[in-house]
């Protein structure tokens, strides 16, 4: 299965207007949020609301995915309770600073799928790294549960732990530069995408959006948070293979392809070695696309 996670949505899930307009808009996955964005007086109609969005909304091939409350908030079994439906595919644990935390959700999921006839295995966990303490950990969190599809950045709440508020944030945000690549590295060494924080700018600064973007995909990033729907363009844009990556991917394994039917394990193209893992790349690069032309097509 590949897996594509260009721009994921926040949409909070008390906003019933929010939701029914969910599925018009570009993204690769909608994030129906439980968490930040619901006071919480308005937990218990965000349940509902998000339960039945699972259950009866199409989102036109976009990924179903609910952000519960973390563990420590006392709300996060009855968020599970009320939204782990057929047609939910991922749920995202804020706060994730342990192996144990996924395990819990992984275990409680399996009772979950087991009692109401779905899958087991099928729902997947992303989890939402917040705190110094879950950067540390990062690796042992990503390869915690074979349900682990990704490992995503909120950047607001880690910096909140170092002791410093993101009005504070520089324009080239060093100060992220640790915890976005560890949590790069551990996610791509466990085999998972990763996906960076949402952009905390103004809402109407796109050339501030574009350049944190641009920042994210040259770590190392598969993708972006959002939390607005005019934020989806800009993010897809970067994250998108262009079409001259699309060419030289094809010529890549067009080349590869033909050298492998001679015996030969590499071969040149326009003077640069073309190995295995080159090939792998630009394969994976191919099937990415392919997913993104699909879903192009729905919306």
């Amino acid at each position: 299965m590949v897996v594509v996670l260009r721009s994921l949505l926040f949409v909070p899930g008390n906003n019933y207007r929010a939701i029914v307009k969910s599925p018009k808009i570009n993204c690769d996955a909608i994030i129906f949020d439980l968490e930040d964005s619901v006071p919480i007086e308005d937990k218990e109609t965000a349940r509902i609301f998000v339960r039945d969005a699972v259950k009866e909304i199409d989102l036109k091939g976009k990924m179903k995915v609910v952000r519960i409350n973390s563990w420590d908030s006392g709300f996060a079994e009855t968020d599970l309770e009320e939204v782990v439906r057929k047609g939910l595919d991922a749920v995202m644990l804020p706060k994730s600073e342990s192996r144990d935390e996924i395990l819990r959700l992984d275990k409680y999921l399996t009772k979950l799928e087991t009692s109401r006839d779905i899958k087991t295995g099928s729902i997947k966990i992303i989890p939402l790294i917040e705190s110094h303490k879950g950067v540390i950990n990062a690796y042992e969190i990503a390869r915690a549960s074979s349900r682990c599809i990704a490992l995503s950045f909120g950047a607001l709440d880690y910096y909140r732990t170092l002791g410093r508020t993101y009005f504070k944030f520089s324009e080239d945000q060093y100060e992220l530069l640790f915890a976005r690549s560890m949590i790069v590295n551990s996610a791509k060494a466990a085999g998972l995408r990763a996906i960076d924080s949402p952009f905390l700018g103004l809402l109407v600064d796109k050339d501030g959006l574009r350049r944190e973007s641009n920042l994210a995909w040259q770590l190392g990033f598969d993708g972006k948070l959002a939390i607005h729907p005019n934020h989806v363009e800009i993010i897809n844009d970067v994250f998108t293979p262009s079409e001259e990556d699309v060419r030289q991917a094809r010529e890549i394994v067009k080349v590869y392809e033909e050298a492998k039917a001679q015996g030969l394990g590499a071969t040149t193209l326009h003077g640069k070695m073309i190995d295995y893992a080159t090939y792998v790349q630009a394969k994976e690069l191919l099937d990415s696309y392919e997913v993104i032309k699909r879903r192009l097509k729905w919306t």
